[in-house]
This record gives C-alpha cells, sequence and structure tokens, in this order.
C-alpha cells in the first residue's frame, strides 16, 4: 500500500463525478487518475480480458493513466508501451498497479471515481478489503436528473418498454447503487467516510472542496483554490490518443471547464419525463432520498 492513503469517490454514473474528482485532482496534494475500474477483478490479467470481452473501451482509462505517469505522455507509441506494461504485470491486482502509479507520483494522493466500485456488492467489499486505509467519499445527485442523465446516455427509453432490461432501468440503477454506499458506510473506520451532493459543490466549490481536503487532513492555499477552479488542466481532462481516446465520461472530455451556476432542484414528487407521462419515483427511492438531503421543494426543474 502506499505511504498516503487514496481518495477512492463512491458515486453513481452521471453523479457529477467527473468534473468535481478533476477540480480536486488540481489540488497541490492530489492527482486523479481516469476511471481505472480497480475494484471489479482480481488481477490486471483478469480484468483486461474480461474488458475485451464485455467492452473494450472501458480499458481506456487505465492505458492512459500508465501511460502519463509511467511513461510520461499520451500517444498511440505510450499508450501501447502501457499495453505492454500491463501485459507483463499480469498477476498484479489491480490495487497493486495503482498503488505502484501512487509511489510514482508521492507525495500527491491518488483519486480513484470509477462508477464500476458501486455496481456491485464484491466490488465495494473488495474496495473496503484491499483499501482500508483510503479515503472514501460519497459523491451524489438528485434522483430525477441523474436517471433522466442515465436514461439519454443509455437510450433507455428506445425501442419500448416491452423490450426493456429491468436490471439497467435508471431509477434502479441509482437506488442500488447509493443504497448499497449508504450501507457499506457502516463498515468503513470513522473518519474515513464523507457524503457530499454534487449540486452543493458545484454551486459553491470554494466552500465544499477546501472542506472534503480539510478532511483529508490537506491544507488549501489560495493557489491550490485558484487551481480547483481549472479542472481542464488535468492531463486526462481531454479526449486521448485514438489507441485509447476515453476513460471518463466523452462530454466531460469534450467540454472540461467548470463554470459556477446554480442548480435548483426539482420536486421528488415530479413524473419522470425520461420514462412515461405518468411515472414517479418509488416510494424506497423517495425514502433514501430523504436521507441524502433531498427534500423536493417546488423549485424550478433540475438541469443536466
Amino acid at each position: 500500500m502506499t505511504s498516503q492513503p487514496p481518495l477512492i469517490i463512491l458515486t453513481c454514473m452521471r453523479s457529477f463525478s467527473s468534473l468535481v474528482s478533476s477540480m480536486l485532482g488540481q489540488h497541490s496534494g492530489l492527482y486523479t487518475l481516469p476511471e481505472i475500474n480497480p475494484f471489479v477483478e482480481t488481477t490486471l490479467a483478469r480484468y483486461v480480458d474480461r474488458a475485451m470481452i464485455v467492452r473494450p473501451r472501458t480499458l481506456d482509462g487505465l492505458f492512459r493513466a500508465v501511460a502519463e505517469v509511467e511513461f510520461g505522455e499520451q500517444s498511440d507509441d505510450t499508450i501501447e508501451a502501457a499495453r505492454a506494461w500491463i501485459k507483463e504485470r499480469g498477476r498484479w491486482t489491480i490495487t497493486q498497479a495503482m498503488d505502484h502509479l501512487g509511489d510514482r507520483l508521492a507525495p500527491r494522493r491518488l483519486i480513484d471515481k470509477s462508477p464500476s466500485t458501486v455496481l456491485s456488492d464484491t466490488a465495494l467489499n473488495r474496495a473496503l478489503h484491499d483499501c482500508g486505509h483510503a479515503y472514501f467519499l460519497h459523491l451524489y445527485r438528485h434522483p430525477c436528473a441523474t436517471t433522466r442523465s442515465i436514461a439519454k446516455i443509455t437510450k433507455f427509453s428506445e425501442g419500448g418498454h416491452g423490450r426493456r432490461n429491468a436490471t439497467k432501468d435508471p431509477e434502479t440503477s441509482w437506488y442500488t447503487s447509493n443504497r448499497r454506499v449508504m450501507q457499506a458506510s457502516t463498515r468503513i473506520a470513522p473518519g474515513q467516510f464523507m457524503s457530499v451532493r454534487g449540486e452543493d459543490v458545484l454551486r459553491d466549490p470554494k466552500t465544499y472542496l477546501p472542506q472534503i481536503c480539510d478532511w483529508m487532513g490537506l491544507d488549501t492555499s489560495p493557489e491550490d483554490l485558484t487551481a480547483m477552479m481549472h479542472p481542464e488542466r488535468s492531463p486526462f481532462a481531454c479526449l486521448g490518443p485514438a489507441a485509447a481516446p476515453f476513460g471518463n465520461d466523452p462530454n466531460f472530455l469534450r467540454n472540461p471547464i467548470y463554470t459556477q451556476r446554480e442548480i435548483p432542484e426539482q420536486p421528488l414528487s415530479d413524473p419522470l419525463d425520461w420514462d412515461t407521462p405518468t411515472r414517479q419515483l418509488r416510494a424506497e427511492t423517495i425514502a433514501i432520498s430523504h436521507q441524502m438531503g433531498y427534500g423536493g421543494g417546488r423549485n424550478d426543474q433540475e438541469k443536466d
């Protein structure tokens, strides 16, 4: 394990995690990786084999991270070198690889924000076991806005209701991911778990980002605060070389600039406009939304 505990962001997809993590990563004591998915498999070889079958582009983040940290830049040549580096270390756990990158970047602390961590009990349990020394930040977003965004990128509304896969329902994804984190939080050591609403961070980053850093024992200088307003300066806040272009939310990669804005809260009772006109959030979703600080006041609808 690295001497400096990493920050593991536990987050459902489409919860502002790309932007928030990249802002944090501009602090002089932190470094945000692209999505390396460190807890979905046991070893690098197993992860590569699985990704090549299921979705090869999920490897882009790992390739880009190794290319940048180990070989100093991201190009088609260094991506190929990263592939070879990973193959040679196929028996390593992915967390061993993450620790190695952390040692190379010390004293800066790594930040991982892979949404895959909260998609299964196995992945989240592996995170808590393999990185028990880490800080864990639960970053979340309003269920109506998140589910609308998930529906849009997964094209959930296309093809007719009868052919939908219930396990990929956006509300189910939001509910199970956030409930899993909330249940796991009781197994994290005191002082190593924090929850924050993504909307709050983006409304007032100069208050919330230093609070997150302070929780990890990091001071925030005026220079750090200025730097955190520029997530676009991250080496991963852009499309990568042709051999590995992604590794993060494509929309963020195309426009990584932070602009401060109000994010009005949508009432929890509103219809879910990405589905049928009469569908509303289920009772269990509303219940944990209240626990997460969403009250559903009569405000304007939240923007994506």
